[in-house]
Order: structure tokens, then sequence, then C-alpha cells
């Protein structure tokens, strides 16, 4: 190509290189071709004429493409090593540039990683925007039984995802209405592995559900609907950090055997380790066919442990395949429709009347990220954190424009010297830009490195003493390309004003003055508009910090109604294949006696829900011989020692004692807000009230009012309770037990293992816990945000002070002059100091008060996470501009102090 080039120019007496030469060819074939045009042929053909003529074929036009690409990337090659040399020379701003958007994008990248899990990741099967969950709708009363599962109640009515398994099979036979079906339910367990008792998440799945999601086991099979069958052989698969944990990874696992609940059962398969199950929100440990429920998981009701069988008990999920190939709004209206006529016959039985069917209706939801509990419990808080760490970003990304714009106007006389000597405009815009790419690529690769090495904190935050939360931060193509993109716009958009900013330079005037004197008004002022933008973004992180902080010190000082202090929990739940009601009160009793024989413990009792953070229980409440309608309360079995052991006292009447039996008249304690709420200026002690039939048949006698205690979490109002005796009631199941001992309840564990073993060593102790760590595991999300928005606001705080300190030392060093006139003709150190902090007072005034009005606007997406305080709380505003005005001045104290000491003569002579 060279040569033909060369060939070219000895023919037109050219000296030029090589692509000057190449656009002046171009210009010729160009001016020709419109000559050919105007003789009367074809745009085409005059085209390919007129390059014949110059002897240019299609392969020295490929010559010439090649040779463009080589050029430009030649030119690219160069602008880099120009741009490195440049960074070199100023260690100080590059390291400050880089070290700030490395916090910022490892901050996104971090964040972002476990944001994409709770609100983008899709299952890991074959083609899930094909799959639907199943839910139905109904009217504000509830149209079905009780369900085990979510109901959740809408402006409309109940919506709930919970389905029978008569209703299942019912829709499963509409084999015409989509490509296949599959059912499943998350349940606890207890799997001993090794005579070593753990509680496990398995997964109910009906047979043929890994086919459905096209999913291969790594090893052995998977569930077959043979294997889904009344009287099959109980067989389960395992997940692959089952495995992992339990068996070494070994081949040899297919085939052996494990207690599920106290019943063997045979590991067929090994499912992948990107498969954790259907319910985004739980790490599944086992997988077992749906038929094995009687046997696995068995639940009492009507005499009965199946809820095969059962219509009355809705508790399955539903989730369909469409068919391929038809287009989703035709497949998701047949499947509708044929679910229907499927769903209504088999739900007539239960639904208690023509209305309530009536108002019953199935609807398809979206399946791709399947049962998706995740984004429920954390969306909320993603979105949050992820417009936090953009604020942050944002501080970082404004720091770097500042610096580019402080290093473009301290180079005006270089730049001018380039244009000067003949340089393009654009040529000077591509090299200041490569220089902000460069920066960001910098940075954006060790905000990866730190992204990286912190992605598992926000997650192990979300963790408690007695659960792991199933967020996995796997860094795959998506968070590097996010990554790569925030650091190339964070390049574009802050670099591309300070290098227009320094090819505006004008070439005499740069080249005349000297280097002081050629201070942009414009780039100064655009500068300090810069760091007044900072100061509102840090107000807005600061105060965000502070609301989320004084939320959680409000809550830590809540009066909880209760001793928290040396109390140990745990729950058991005994296996029904293996207790009958009798044998578990049995064990309870005499547990309970051998516990509190221990040496370091005071006191034990057995409730059925833990004060604090263990869900809830509820119950319809009626006083006898009243005509009001029946009020839902929250209720709880206890057992007789349990008001002492808790620390709670009772304000009238009396607690349960050893003449509460079975025998004796049903009785209760109360609490306050129960007595205030339905026996108002009346003393309830020896009136009777009206429950479930459930909780207790017949009349209820009130013996004693108990205090108000926090029930669910903090933020709750005590709710109307009454606590029943477990000494009364013949039915058991699982329990939360309370130990209250003298020392650290964390010194008895050992002891209280070993007792409950000695009972039955497959019986594990379930979420073993102190009160202490119960009531902060309630209080971790509140704990997330003022750890986070603390450490954002502290580093929007540092960066503030970085620009403050960063714009007025370059306005002090450029102003030198100025400065040293001022002080010739008479100014004071210290008025020349109270110049230059009327500037930094300016800007964190306005900054403040800028952010300020900002926060007070956004603050309405928060208000719901408060607690104890407004978010215009006078307090937390005024302490938050106090400090950011008063760690502003500091920023410029530095710089305002170098000015005050400048050398009048020194100064006049600097140019």
């Amino acid at each position: 190509m060279h040569a033909f080039l060369a060939k070219l120019r000895s023919l037109f007496g050219h000296q030029q290189d090589d692509r000057e030469f190449s656009e002046e060819i171009e210009t010729h074939i160009a001016l020709l071709t419109d000559r050919m045009i105007a003789r009367g042929m074809s745009p085409e053909e005059a085209a390919a004429s007129a390059r014949r003529q110059f002897g240019i074929t299609p392969l020295h036009q490929q010559h010439r493409r090649d040779l463009r690409s080589f050029l430009a990337l030649a030119t690219l090659a160069r602008d880099l090593r120009f741009a490195a040399r440049q960074l070199y020379r100023n260690p100080l701003i590059t390291l400050i540039a880089i070290a700030s958007l490395a916090l910022g994008i490892g901050a996104n990248t971090a964040i972002f990683s476990v944001a994409k899990r709770v609100l983008f990741d899709t299952l890991p099967v074959q083609n899930p925007h094909q799959l639907r969950i199943l839910t139905w709708t109904s009217g504000p009363d509830r149209p079905v039984p009780p369900v085990w599962g979510d109901v959740f109640a809408t402006p409309t009515g109940l919506v709930s995802s919970a389905f029978s398994y008569p209703v299942y099979e019912a829709l499963r036979r509409r084999t015409d209405a989509f490509a296949s079906i599959l059912a499943f339910k998350d349940v606890s367990l207890t799997a001993t592995v090794d005579n070593t008792p753990n509680l496990a998440t398995a997964e109910l799945l009906s047979g043929g559900a890994f086919d459905t999601l096209g999913i291969a086991p790594v090893l052995g099979r998977a569930l077959t609907p043979a294997d889904d069958t009344v009287g099959a052989a109980p067989v389960a698969l395992i997940s692959d950090s089952f495995w992992t944990r339990h068996y070494a990874r070994s081949p040899s696992v297919l085939g052996q055997t494990i207690a599920l609940n106290g019943s063997l059962v045979t590991i067929v398969g090994v499912a992948p380790a990107s498969f954790n199950g259907l319910d985004n929100g739980t790490v599944v440990q086992l997988f077992v066919p749906i038929a094995q429920q009687p046997l696995v998981v068995p639940r009492a009701q009507n005499g009965s442990v199946s809820l095969l069988d059962n219509p009355q008990s809705w508790w399955l999920q539903v989730m369909i395949r469409l068919r391929p190939g038809v287009p989703e709004s035709q497949a998701q209206t047949q499947a509708q429709t044929q679910l229907d006529l499927a769903f209504r016959p088999a739900a007539q039985s239960v639904v208690p009347s023509a209305k309530a069917m009536e108002s019953l209706h199935l609807r398809l939801e979206a399946g791709s990220r399947g049962a998706d509990s995740l984004h429920g419990q954390y969306g909320q808080s993603s979105y949050i954190l992820l417009a936090l760490s953009g604020l942050v970003l944002l501080l970082a990304c404004v720091n770097l424009a500042n610096l580019l714009l402080a290093r473009a106007a301290s180079r005006q006389r270089e730049m001018s010297t380039r244009l000067a000597l003949g340089a393009r405009r654009s040529h000077i815009l591509r090299q200041m830009l490569t220089e902000s790419l460069l920066l960001s690529s910098l940075g954006g690769a060790a905000g990866l490195a730190l992204g990286y090495l912190g992605r598992n904190a926000l997650p192990a935050m979300l963790s408690n003493s007695s659960q792991s939360v199933p967020i996995q931060s796997d860094f795959d193509w998506q968070i590097l390309a996010f990554t790569a993109a925030i650091s190339l716009l964070t390049g574009l958009l802050f670099g591309i004003f300070p290098a227009w900013q320094a090819t505006r330079t004008n070439t005499t005037a740069a080249l005349k003055d000297s280097p002081h004197a050629t201070t942009s008004r414009h780039g100064a002022r655009l500068g300090k508009g810069l760091v007044v933008f900072q100061i509102a973004l840090s107000t807005i992180l600061l105060i965000g910090a502070a609301l989320f902080v004084r939320t959680l010190i409000n809550l830590s000082n809540t009066p909880l109604g209760f001793r928290a202090d040396h109390l140990l929990l745990f729950r058991l739940n005994p296996p029904r294949t293996r207790y009958t009601d009798a044998r578990m009160n049995a064990l309870y009793r005499q547990l309970q006696e051998k516990l509190a024989a221990l040496p370091g413990v005071r006191s034990v009792s057995f409730s059925v829900i833990a004060v604090m953070g263990d869900g809830h229980s509820g119950s319809t409440f009626r006083r006898s011989g009243s005509t009001d309608q029946p009020t839902r309360v929250q209720t709880n079995r206890v057992g007789g020692d349990f008001f002492s052991t808790m620390g709670i006292p009772i304000l009238a009447g009396r607690s349960f004692n050893s003449s509460d039996t079975p025998n004796s008249p049903v009785v209760a304690v109360i609490n306050r807000a129960l007595a205030e709420q339905f026996f108002p200026n009346q003393n309830p002690i020896g009136k009777t009230f009206e429950a479930d039939a459930d909780e207790a048949a017949g009349p209820v006698q009130i013996i004693g009012i108990a205090a108000d205690t926090r029930y669910a979490d903090l933020r709750a109002p005590t709710p109307p309770t009454f606590y029943l005796s477990d000494n009364q009631h013949l039915e058991a199941g699982r329990i939360v037990a309370e130990i209250r001992t003298q020392a650290d309840p964390a010194g008895i564990l050992t002891q209280v293992r070993a007792t409950v073993a000695s009972f039955d060593h497959d019986l594990p102790l379930i979420d073993v816990r102190t009160m202490q760590e119960q009531i902060a595991s309630t209080l971790t999300n509140e704990r997330i945000f003022a750890q986070l928005t603390a450490g954002f606001g502290l580093l929007a705080l540092i960066l503030a002070c970085i620009g403050i300190y960063g714009i007025m030392a370059y306005t002090v060093s450029r102003r030198t002059s100025e400065i040293g006139i001022r002080m010739a003709l008479g100014a004071q150190a210290n008025q020349v100091l109270r110049l230059v902090l009327s500037e930094v007072s300016w800007m964190a005034v306005a900054g403040t008060a800028l952010g300020i009005i900002a926060a007070l606007w956004l603050s309405r997406f928060i208000n719901s996470m408060l607690y104890g305080l407004e978010s215009w709380d006078p307090i937390t505003l005024a302490c938050v501009a106090a400090v950011l005005i008063l760690i502003s001045l500091l920023a410029g104290f530095g710089p305002a102090r170098r000015a005050s000491r400048i050398n009048p003569t020194q100064a006049l002579r600097h140019d």
C-alpha cells in the first residue's frame, strides 16, 4: 500500500504523509465522479470509473481501510502514552482522582451485585420467561379454609398463591392449556446425617419438575413421576452445598440413606450448584417428592397427617410453562381460560357461598424469578441503597470534574502553544478526553477490585446468628459490564466539559500573559459551583445517615415490657412421624424439669411463639354475651412459669399455676392493650370471652392482666393479646424454650444440647440465640442502613473536603499576584484570611441550603423506614448543617492561612 501511494505521489508531485495524501486523492476522485455524472453516467458507474482511472482497485480500497484502522490505532496508542505521562507527572492529583472514583465505583459495584440478585436475576432454568406462577384473588372475605401459605390483603381483596393438592390435580389434567405444570412447597425439617441432626430446608416437588424446568442433576437422576406416587420408595435429591458439606462431594453418596424427620429416604441425585429451589428467598438443601409429605412433614388435620387428599387444606404453589412458539399474549389467554375451567369446579367443594365463588378468580403471574419473596423483603432497601451509592459516585465524579478543570486551567499555556504550532482543537479535545477516560478506567479497575472484595459484606450484614440470607453475590459478565459502563460514562460525562474548556483558550492572550494572570473567571465560577454541588450532595447523604442512625437509636431504646438479659432461646419441633400429642407433651414436661435443674439456670418455660420476632399467632375474640362481631387479636400458649421467666409483670389477678389443668375451666391472662380495648373503665378479672375453637372450646375466663410487651418487632405497637395455659391443651406442636440464667446464657449451651440429646439424639435445637440476638435480628435492616449511610456520609464529607481544599488551594495559587498587591496596599493577614474563608462560607451555606431542600423532597421515599422522628426533624437538619459548615471552614482554613502568609515582594516578582 505504501508503494502504491508513493507511485501516486510521484505522478502528482506531492510529498504529504499518507493520511493527508489519501484525503487529497479522495477529493480528486469525487470531482472526477461529478464530471462523469454530468456527462450522463450513473453514480455507481461514475464512481467505479473514476477509481479505475486513479488505479484504485477493490483490493487497494481494502488496503486503504486497513491503513485507516492502523493509523487510528497508532493515534490512540500515542494519545494513551501521552496521557499516561501527564498523569505520572501529577501523582497527587492522579491518586486523589483514582481513589475517589475507586470508592464510588466500588460501592456501586458491591451494591449492584446484591441488587441484581434481589431485583433482576431469573431462575437458572431453561427459558425462564415462559414460566408463570398461579395465584388466586378474591373479595375481602377469605373464600377458602385456612391456608398453609401467605395470603395478602390488597385494596380490592385477598391474593394468594396457595392451592390444595386436589386443585393441582385438576389443573394438571388440562394438558392442552400449557406445555407442562409442576407444584412445590418449601418446608423445614430435621435431616440426620452420621447420627447428627441438622435443621434443613427442603422443597416438596412434583415428579418431573426438573424436566419441566430444564435442569439436569450433576450426579444421579432427577425426581420422576413414578417417585411422586403414594407408596413409592422414599427418595430425595440433595443440593450441591449439602453434598459438599456432609459428603465431601463423594460420588458414593448415591444410594445412601438419610433420615428426614426420622424417616429414611434414599439419595438418588445431586442438584446443580446454580439451582437453589423455586423460591429465590430460600436456599433449598433437599428436594423431596410431594407424595412423601405424610412421611417427612406430616401435618395433623381432621385426624389425618396427609394433605394429599384433603381439599380443605390449601398449601401448594403451582407453576406452569407456556407452550413455546405461541405468542405470549395468546398463550396466556388460552392458559387462563382453560385453567379457570379446571380450577373453579375443583374449588367449588370448599368455597362457602356463591358470592365467595363469584369473587374467586385465577390469575397468572410472571414466574421467571420463581416465588419471588426476595424482592418483597429486600426490594425497597435495594433501590434506596442503589440511590445512595449513586450519590457517592456522583460526588466522586464531581471531584474528578473539578480536578480536570483545575488541570485544564493550569495547562492553558501548553494548549495555546500547541494551537499556535498548528494542532487542531479536535485533537486537543481528543487528548483531554483520553486522559479523562484513562483516569476513569484506572478508577473503575480499582473500584471493581474493591467491589469484588466487598461483595459479601452486605449479605454478611443481613445474616444473623440464627439464619443466613440467600443472597449470593456472584461476579458475572453483567457486573463487569455495569462497572465498565459507569467507568466510561464517568470519564465521558465529567471529562467532556474540562476538555472543551481547554480548547477555548485564547492563544494570543495565553502566550502573552503569565500563567497566574490567565485564569478564566468562567472556569473559576464553574469550579466553585461544582463545590457547592458537592456540599449539597454531602448534605443529602449526611441527613439520610443521621435519620437512619437516630431511627436505630430510637428502636434500640424502645421499652420491651420484659427483661431481655440472661435469656437463652431455642425451638424444638419433634416430627409427627415419631411423636404423638401425648408423647410430645410428656417430652416437654420432662425436658423442662431437667433444664431447670442445670447449674446456672434460674427458671425455664415454653411458649408457642417467642415474644420478639417469631411471627404471629392469631385468634378471634368476643366478650361472652356480646353481639359485637368477633375481632382478630394475637394469642400465645405458654407454660406456667412463662411470665416470671420472661420478667413480664402481672398487673392484676394472677398468673397460671398447677391448678390449671385440662379438667379445670379454661383460663387466660390478657395484656393491658386488650383490657383497655375491650374492657374500658372495667375490671376484666373473672369475665369470660370466646375464641377460635382450635384455641379454646367454650368460654375462657380471664384470671390476670399482664404488662404489654413488644410482640413481632419493635416498630409495631403492642397488639391486644391473650395467653392460654399450655397445661390445659392436649394438642402439642413446635415450642420455643426460654431459659433464664444467672450468668452468660452461652455458657450453658453445651449442657442444654446434651440434655435434649439425652431424650432424643435426633432432635436438633433450632434457632439457638439469646434474647439480645433475637431483638438484634429484628433490627437488621435498620442497622444496615445506619451503618451504610453513615459510611456513605463520612465518605461524602471526605470528598467534599477534598473538593473544597482543592478549589481553594487552586484559587489562592492563581490569585497570588492579586493577594500580593492587596497586601502591598495595606491589607492585613487577618483580612486576607477572612477574604478566603468568606468564599468558603458562602459555598458551604449555599450547598447546605440546596442539600436540605433536596433532602426534604427526597425524604418522602424513606418516611416509612423511620421511627420516632420525622424526615424534617429540625434537630437533625440543624446538626447536619452545622457539621458541614464547620468541616467546610476547616477544609478551607489551610489555603486561607497560606494566602494570609504570602510575602508581597515575592508575590509581585512571581510573574
